[in-house]
């Protein structure tokens, strides 16, 4: 009696296979010729593909996807462009701690040029492990058919345990059409998680307690770790004053009473005047880079004690900022052991520092002349009361507009959330991310606001945000600069002859192009009302504000300064 034939199962099903087992449904892409085996898999299980208009939109849609599910999401893009175009995306995933599955193609194994000192041997090859390495947490190149469910699960896994990031995972095209011989066994484990040392939380308890000028600082570690709660249970409790980094943002309700917004480079110097005169500053899930403390680092809490929480051992090995005390753990697990250690001690007296907290936020309180041409934070300071109390995801691009809305929206993750381009600092972010909210909340309201210069980056994107009826609702703040950097400029050197007067199209007219109703707005009566027209229109829509175009950043924290003393503009 003759046997039953078996299916012959190929690369590509390996890793069709992991998509289904760890809840893909749907991936971003753009298409190439070394990738497609994995596509007809996954389309053969039903999984959706969503096709951006360049690889910096598959990225980042995905990445926003990631960031708001938490879970790892996947990107795909051919080999050589492919590879290259998306390197933005993976940066991005990398340094702000985004679980991200990018997976590229690759010339067949026997086209590769290996350690041949030639510069390419097959077509649009490049050293994709090579370019990527500093960047994810891994990168993977298989190097036969049965090496591949192994090596997508160990991307899958990687991604998403500890602080989460990228992995990317080269595919050579004849590695996914090749027959698996059997099935193998995945023998990837994940590495224990760190025990928080009992000691160390006794320590820092005593430290909280006893503290009479306690500021506790909130990082995007306490959104990762889904910490909120425990956060706000413990600042509240011992009425501590909460800033936030600007990807921590929402991680408590910027509009409680305890809320100082974000401290930094461009954040509020209410903030900055309580880190400085703080005894004890309790730093959760946060990096302390450059943007957030100065280039002042010896002065950072100078009279204070600095505990610090984290789940990346390097970053407490290697802190730029003194630390007197640090545990390495989850942020949830952490807050939650030292609410228990601090129910049983007493409070300090804190009322004095409370008084002299809330005095500097009157007396720093963000203001601007609502006269004249229109002002970028009566825009935004609209758009967040009219959003008041609703579900709404707010995606920016990078520049001068994001820090007006990451001072001028409220936040409190998940209900208000931010999304944005943090470490890398990567214009273009915007319109994609959004496509990515959006098509993976179809319930909750997307505002991406926009610079004119973020959004020229991939504004290719809006075909995408209609072909997917997704109503992204996009407000550009035209300023005819590229606003950040000519105020740097100007600072230093009087002149912005790179980045002032921009000449800028109608993007009115290019929104209305693609089919998106559109509005121009120029003065500040006007603003509520295209706002209103605009989220009350089904679908997508753009509002383009013609700002003013030396409104500056103000106060900002300047190389030299201590975060007491920001910049407060021009004499």
């Amino acid at each position: 009696m003759a046997s039953t034939p078996t299916q012959t199962r190929l690369g590509a099903d390996a890793v069709a296979d992991a998509f289904e087992r760890h809840g893909i449904t749907r991936l971003y892409v753009f298409p190439g010729g070394t990738i497609a085996p994995i596509f007809v898999a996954a389309l053969s299980r039903g999984i959706e593909i969503f096709t951006a208009r360049h690889e910096q939109g598959a990225g980042y849609s995905a990445l926003a996807a990631a960031r708001l599910s938490g879970t790892p999401q996947v990107a795909m893009v051919t080999s050589g462009p492919g590879v290259t175009n998306i390197v933005t995306c993976v940066a991005d995933a990398y340094f702000d701690s985004t679980p991200l599955v990018v997976i590229t193609g690759q010339v067949g194994t026997g086209d590769m040029r290996g350690t041949l000192p030639v510069r390419q041997r097959g077509f649009q090859e490049v050293d994709t492990l090579a370019l990527m390495a500093p960047i994810t947490k891994e990168a993977i190149l298989p190097r036969h058919p049965d090496e591949l469910a192994d090596a997508v699960e160990r991307a899958f896994r990687i991604a998403g345990e500890g602080r989460p990031g990228p992995v990317v995972l080269d595919i050579p095209a004849d590695i996914q059409r090749g027959t698996i011989s059997e099935d193998h066994p995945m023998t990837y484990r994940a590495p224990a998680r760190p025990e928080p040392d009992a000691g160390v939380l006794d320590e820092m308890a005593d430290a909280i307690a006893g503290a009479q000028r306690p500021v506790i600082i909130a990082g995007q570690g306490v959104l990762l770790a889904g910490a909120q709660a425990e956060l706000r249970r413990l600042a509240t409790a011992r009425g501590i004053p909460v800033s936030q980094s600007l990807l921590g943002l929402g991680a408590f309700p910027t509009d409680h009473e305890l809320a100082l917004g974000y401290h930094g480079h461009t954040g509020n110097q209410a903030a900055g005047l309580a880190i400085h005169h703080a005894d004890v500053v309790l730093v959760v899930g946060s990096r302390l880079d450059l943007r957030q403390t100065g280039s002042e680092v010896n002065s950072f809490a100078e009279g204070g004690r600095v505990l610090r929480v984290d789940l990346d051992s390097a970053e407490l090995d290697y802190s730029r900022i003194r630390t007197d005390l640090g545990v390495l753990g989850d942020a949830r697990e952490v807050l939650g052991e030292l609410e228990t250690r601090l129910a049983a001690r007493p409070n300090a007296e804190i009322s004095a520092w409370r008084a002299q907290v809330d005095a500097w936020r009157d007396e720093h309180a963000l203001r601007w002349d609502n006269g004249g041409l229109l002002k970028p934070q009566h825009v935004i300071t609209t758009a967040n009361r009219m959003t008041a109390g609703e579900d709404v995801i707010v995606v920016t691009g990078v520049g001068s507009h994001q820090q007006w809305v990451a001072r001028h929206f409220d936040f409190d993750h998940p209900r208000r959330a931010l999304l944005t381009s943090g470490g890398h600092g990567a214009m273009g972010y915007d319109l994609p991310s959004a496509v990515g909210a959006a098509m993976n909340n179809p319930d909750r309201r997307v505002i991406c606001f926009v610079g004119d210069g973020s959004l020229q980056i991939n504004i290719q994107e809006l075909a995408a945000i209609v072909e997917q009826k997704l109503a992204v609702k996009i407000v550009v703040l035209d300023n005819h600069r590229l606003g950040i950097v000519s105020q740097f400029q100007l600072i230093n050197w009087e002149d912005d002859p790179t980045c002032g007067k921009k000449w800028n199209p109608d993007f009115a007219a290019i929104a209305r192009a693609y089919g998106i109703p559109a509005w121009t707005v120029e003065a500040a009566e006007d603003v509520e009302g295209a706002l209103r027209e605009s989220f009350d229109t089904p679908g997508p829509t753009l509002v383009h504000c013609l700002v003013d175009p030396v409104e500056d950043i103000v106060p900002m924290l300047l190389a030299g300064q201590t975060m007491a003393a920001m910049w407060s503009g021009p004499e």
